[in-house]
């Protein structure tokens, strides 16, 4: 992989959503977490949907860029990143409106919260912890500041200054793993695995959100190219509604099983992995009975043939490596 190309097609997007880029941290600086103690659960709500929905914008075409194991933006390809801004523009439009009415009935939140039975209790003599949410609940100017949406793409032309020693090539170099750990993930969360014989039309969605994601990583390495290609032959076998089973079944529970884990998109076996190459095997057809036999007069051994035990009906995948 061409380090220095990868980087010249690549945008880093980043995002802060309500003072906080949603990832996880130990400190407890999230001025969500801290105003949120004084406001009723749920509160925030729409604030931690804003950041699900961008992050979901992003990684349909990117990937994280982590740094010590943090989240630290996202890559996203150079022909991507105009999409990706529109999308995240009408996001943060909605995320306004939100907010604006949100700090509109702010104080008839904290005047509700306060009068709520639970928060009657004394924490101490003479003072409830009623007495406290009115005191110490945030600001409607307060949050108007802290409740941001703010959105940032950086193209990276050179990494010249520090040569090998610069992170981003450390970085570029895990993007492979990154994007295929991010395609399982999907797949696991998304799935439940080849149970029950069947399923519905529904499961195409997560297929085109492979294909996309593959087709958009392709750049990094042609492995993404070839389960873009993967996912175009299983899309198109496909009935576009109602059930999926049978050897469609079997196809699409192939491919998706495949996806399940990231060592199998970037093994050198797939390369060769075609999820139409599946097999179902078929029960063989039953002799004919016998014509049912008088009770009372037994019929000669030597003219029974004995009954062939019936092979159970078995379903598997066969794949060429």
């Amino acid at each position: 992989m061409d380090i220095t190309q990868v980087l010249s097609n690549m945008v880093l997007v980043d995002i802060i959503i309500g003072g906080s880029t949603g990832e996880r941290t130990l400190e407890a600086d999230d001025f969500i977490r801290e105003v949120g103690k004084m406001l009723p659960p749920g509160t925030f709500s729409w604030v931690s949907k804003a950041r699900t929905d961008a992050k979901r914008i992003i990684l349909r075409v990117g990937a994280a860029r982590r740094v010590d194991n943090r989240v630290r933006g996202y890559f996203v390809p150079l022909d991507r990143a105009q999409a990706v801004s529109d999308e995240l523009k009408v996001l943060r439009d909605t995320f306004q409106a939100q907010k604006a009415e949100f700090l509109q009935e702010l104080p008839n939140i904290i005047d509700e919260w306060a009068a709520n039975p639970q928060n009657a209790v004394e924490i101490k003599p003479g003072l409830t912890r009623a007495d406290l949410i009115r005191t110490h609940a945030p600001k409607a100017s307060d949050l108007d500041k802290l409740l941001r949406f703010a959105m940032s793409a950086t193209q990276i032309q050179s990494s010249q200054f520090f040569g090998e020693d610069d992170a981003l090539h450390t970085e570029v170099n895990g993007l492979p793993g990154q994007a295929a750990l991010e395609i399982a993930e999907d797949v696991k969360k998304s799935w439940k695995g080849a149970t029950g014989g069947k399923t519905t039309s529904r499961v195409l969605g997560l297929v085109r959100r492979i294909r996309q994601k593959a087709d958009s990583m392709g750049i990094l390495s042609p492995k993404f190219e070839h389960l873009r290609e993967a996912c175009d032959r299983v899309l198109r076998q496909m009935p576009q509604t109602g059930a999926i089973e049978g050897l469609e079944f079997m196809q699409i529970s192939a491919l998706l099983e495949f996806c399940s884990r990231p060592e199998n998109i970037l093994a050198e076996q797939s390369m060769r992995f075609d999820p139409l190459d599946v097999e179902i095997e078929v029960e063989e057809p039953a002799q004919q009975a016998l014509p049912e036999l008088d009770a009372d007069v037994p019929a000669p051994v030597e003219n029974i043939p004995p009954a062939p035990a019936a092979p159970p009906l078995e379903q598997h995948f066969t794949f060429e490596f």
